[in-house]
C-alpha cells in the first residue's frame, strides 16, 4: 500500500513537495509557497466522480458574500486535466461560491502524483462533515473496489473506526425505496439499520406513510417490524401438516388456527370437476 500523507491533514500538502512550474501561461506561481498556484477560474472544472453530489444553495451564497468581502482564504486542491484544464479534487463548494463572487483566479494546490485524488476528496469532505451518509457509503465502496482495501485499511486512511466503515457500507444493501428516503434525509441512519434486508411491501402502508413524512421514530419502526414478524412467521408444524394433507387429498390445502386452537382448513380447486372429486373423497 502506498505511503499515505493524508493522516497529517490536507494542510500538509502546502510545501510538502516541490511541483514543477506549469508551462501554460495562465498559471502563476506564488513565490512564497512551493505548491500554491493562482489558476484562472474558467480553467477549473468540477470532478464528476467526487463523492459529494448535492450542495446547499443558501450556504454557497453566504460563502460567496464572505469571499467577496474577505477573499478566498483557503486554496482548493486540483489536478491537471488535459492540456489546459484542471479538475477539482477538494473545494468544489469554494469554487462554486467564487464564481458567484466573480473571482477571476483561484489560489490552488496541485495534487502530488503519489496521492490518490479520490481519497483526498473523500477525506476533505468527511473532515468538513459535508457528505451525506449515502454519499460517504458510495465513496467508501468505490475506494474499496478501486484499491482493494480491507475495511480496516480504509478506516485507517479516512480516520474512522472499522465498525463505522463497515456499518456505513451496509446501507448500500438497502432496498432502493429506503435508500432514496435516506439520501433525501427523510429517514435517518438509525431507520436504515433497521430496514436492511426489508422490502417496501414488508411494511404496513400506514408505517410507510409516516416514514415518508418523517413522523416515524426508530423505536416505532422496530416495534412495527417485530409485530409483523410475530404475526407472519410460519409454524413449521402447520407447514408439515399442510403438506401431509395436500399429499393425502391431492390438492393444495391451507390450515389456519388461533391461540385457542380454533381454525379452519382450505382446499383449493380449479374447476367443478375437481370440486365434485374432493366432495366424493371426503364422503368416502
Amino acid at each position: 500500500m502506498k505511503n499515505k500523507k493524508l493522516g497529517m491533514g490536507l494542510s500538509s500538502l502546502l510545501g510538502a513537495k516541490d511541483i514543477k512550474k506549469e508551462k501554460t501561461k495562465q498559471v502563476e506561481i506564488n513565490p512564497n509557497e512551493k505548491n500554491l498556484f493562482f489558476i484562472p477560474i474558467e480553467k477549473i472544472i468540477r470532478d464528476p466522480e467526487q463523492p459529494r453530489k448535492t450542495f446547499n444553495d443558501e450556504n454557497i451564497k453566504e460563502l460567496a458574500i464572505s469571499i467577496k468581502k474577505h477573499g478566498l482564504i483557503q486554496p482548493i486542491i486540483i489536478r491537471k486535466h488535459g492540456e489546459d484544464e484542471y479538475r477539482i479534487v477538494a473545494g468544489e463548494r469554494r469554487w462554486r461560491a467564487s464564481q458567484i463572487a466573480e473571482l477571476n483566479i483561484m489560489p490552488s494546490i496541485i495534487l502530488p502524483s503519489d496521492l490518490d485524488k479520490d481519497e483526498v476528496s473523500l477525506i476533505e469532505n468527511i473532515q468538513r462533515e459535508d457528505l451525506k451518509i449515502t454519499e460517504e457509503a458510495v465513496a467508501y465502496n468505490n475506494l474499496i473496489e478501486k484499491n482493494h482495501y480491507s475495511h480496516q485499511q480504509l478506516a485507517s486512511i479516512v480516520g474512522k473506526s472499522r465498525s463505522h466503515v463497515t456499518n456505513t457500507l451496509r446501507i448500500l444493501n438497502l432496498d432502493k425505496f429506503f435508500l432514496d428516503l435516506l439520501d433525501k434525509e427523510i429517514i435517518t441512519l438509525g431507520h436504515a439499520k433497521v430496514l436492511i434486508g426489508k422490502k417496501q411491501n414488508n411494511l404496513d402502508p400506514i408505517i410507510i406513510e409516516k416514514m415518508e413524512t418523517s413522523r416515524l421514530s426508530v423505536r416505532e419502526l422496530e416495534r412495527s417490524l417485530s409485530k409483523k414478524v410475530n404475526k407472519t412467521s410460519p409454524d413449521i408444524n402447520i407447514i408439515n401438516e399442510e403438506k401431509n394433507l395436500s399429499s393425502l387429498i391431492g390438492f393444495k390445502s391451507q390450515i389456519k388456527y388461533n391461540s385457542k386452537g380454533q381454525g379452519y382448513i382450505k382446499i383449493f380447486y380449479d374447476n367443478l370437476e375437481q370440486y365434485d372429486f374432493i366432495v366424493k373423497k371426503i364422503k368416502n
